[in-house]
């Protein structure tokens, strides 16, 4: 072979070889930009989506205002009691508080109820007392500012035993909320909303 047919083999191997790179290095590119691409198309879905949920959360928020307000208004009512013995010594202090002597019946009995988690537990309250006619409807007044989120269940009211007395027989039931049952429901829904926005 002489020397010419040798450097044309040469001149062929190396530009078989700059071919070959630049073919590698065309792909490459082409693959970079294909990711690029792509990269920039999820960005822009991740970017609308999270439009849609702000604009989704702020729809929500708006329809549930007057219930989140609803419920600010409670809270401390809901904070009052929420235990039997807060119950019962509520009822004690506005008796004492309003001089109601005469009390003929108190009975206090805690129902349980197995499918509420933020009420698991209700104060069923029976009581009957006899006492003058202002003290009587004043007390009764005075549960319900105490307790409004109390439930009447019988109110009879008869004559007393004189003729500025009367008898009243009252029962009403006081639910026992547990907040943090309520806390602990929502930060559930909301690690299982999170989870399923990952998958």
């Amino acid at each position: 072979m002489n020397p010419k047919q040798l450097a044309c083999i040469i001149l062929l191997m190396i530009i078989g070889a700059m071919t070959y790179t630049a073919q590698i290095i065309h792909n490459k590119v082409a693959s970079t930009r294909a990711e690029a691409e792509d990269a920039e198309n999820a960005a822009t879905n991740a970017e609308n989506e999270r439009s849609t949920a702000e604009i989704a959360t702020g729809v929500f928020k708006e329809e549930t205002e007057e219930v989140r307000r609803f419920l600010r208004a409670w809270m401390p009512a809901l904070d009052r009691v929420q235990t039997q013995q807060e119950a019962e010594q509520t009822i004690q202090l506005s008796l004492r508080e309003r001089g109601i002597n005469l009390i003929r019946s108190l009975k206090t009995e805690l129902k349980n109820s197995s499918g509420n988690k933020i009420i698991p537990k209700s104060l069923l309250t029976t009581l009957t007392i006899e006492e003058e006619y202002a003290k009587v409807l004043n007390w009764l007044g005075d549960i319900e500012r105490r307790m409004p989120t109390a439930r009447m269940k019988v109110v009879q009211i008869t004559g007393g035993s004189t003729g500025h007395q009367l008898k009243m027989e009252v029962s009403f039931e006081t639910p026992i909320f547990d907040l943090a049952a309520a806390d602990a429901e929502k930060n559930k829904a909301k690690a299982a909303k999170d989870k399923a926005k990952k998958s």
